[in-house]
């Protein structure tokens, strides 16, 4: 993960960005650098994304209940690859035109 954080980011309300929350895995993942290495207070954090489904919001709020979630839109499953179903496609390829 590419992690680039400004000065002090700890004293500072933080917006964690992701297009999509599939299993959780990713989100959790860069909340455990903020706090673990950036000491940043995790409830001034708000995680923001445009897709989620329910597993990946349970995962999060399991894991870090004082990280506000911002959604746009929650599909109902990930299916057997771990994709949210109907979910955009892969936002990675559709950003960078790679399909």
């Amino acid at each position: 993960y590419y992690f680039k954080m400004p000065p002090h980011v700890s004293s500072k309300r933080v917006l964690l960005c992701d297009p999509m929350l599939a299993t959780g895995g990713s989100a959790c993942a860069a909340l455990k650098v903020l706090k673990e290495t950036y000491g940043v207070n995790l409830e001034n954090v708000i995680f923001v994304n445009v897709i989620s489904c329910p597993e990946g919001l349970k995962k999060l709020a399991a894991v870090y209940p004082m990280v506000k979630i911002v959604t746009a839109w929650i599909d109902p499953i990930l299916n057997e690859e771990k994709f949210i179903v109907p979910g955009l496609g892969d936002f990675g390829d559709r950003f960078f035109n790679t399909v």
